[in-house]
């Protein structure tokens, strides 16, 4: 009877990690391939456009625009896994968290996907005293794994700039706008929302929208 009861365990325990990471796989959703040779304009138009906008029209963002965007912003760019965006040591830190209207989201660059990791608004969670984030269509947290650094905050800020100076460059070209919010010191409210560990570093907002 021992036996068998604890084989009814183990086929429970199995049958609830089966369903739990049948969930997880659920929770992956494609974006579109990234339109790499899509531009709107030269490098140098976008520069002398590039500028912060904290008011946005109430219109929604496509995903191809999305998918253009998050690859543009840190995307995989070489067939050895580098990205847009530079990083120190090419310990590649930095991880996207998308907010918007259906949940919050974490990109995934090597799946060119989004994995949902939950339903609540990441725009308000983030929005502090800049309430206009929450009237963005979506908003995106820059954060840096500081373990990969040694904990070296200099060269977390350092990988966080490139990636915002990526974003700013894509929605100076594309018609979009943007600002770069300072997450601040303590970010531990925005670190329990995402589901992340404390070394994990959310570093800037960046509301998007048109």
């Amino acid at each position: 009877m021992k036996k068998n009861g604890l084989m009814k365990i183990a086929f429970v325990t199995m049958l609830g990690l089966t369903c739990f990471y049948g969930n997880i796989n659920a929770q992956e959703t494609k974006l579109p391939e990234p339109k790499k040779s899509n531009t709107e304009g030269s490098l140098m138009k976008a520069l002398q456009d590039r500028h912060s906008s904290r008011t946005f029209a109430d219109k929604s963002v496509t995903d191809q625009t999305l998918a253009d965007l998050l690859w543009a912003a840190d995307g995989i760019n070489r067939s050895d896994g580098k990205r847009t965006a530079p990083s120190a040591r090419n310990m590649q830190d930095i991880t996207i968290y998308v907010g918007k209207a259906d949940g919050t989201f974490r990109y995934d660059a090597k799946a060119n996907a989004l994995i949902k990791i939950g339903n609540s608004d990441l725009r308000k969670a983030v929005s502090g005293r800049n309430k206009f984030i929450q009237t963005a269509p979506i908003v995106l947290v820059i954060a840096s794994d500081t373990s990969l650094l040694n904990g070296n905050m200099a060269l977390s800020g350092i990988d966080a700039g490139t990636v915002v100076q990526n974003v700013y460059l894509y929605c100076a070209a594309n018609g979009l706008g943007t600002v770069c919010c300072y997450a601040g010191e303590d970010t531990t409210e925005v670190q329990k929302f995402l589901g992340i560990k404390a070394e994990n570093k959310p570093l800037v907002y960046m509301p998007v929208g048109y």
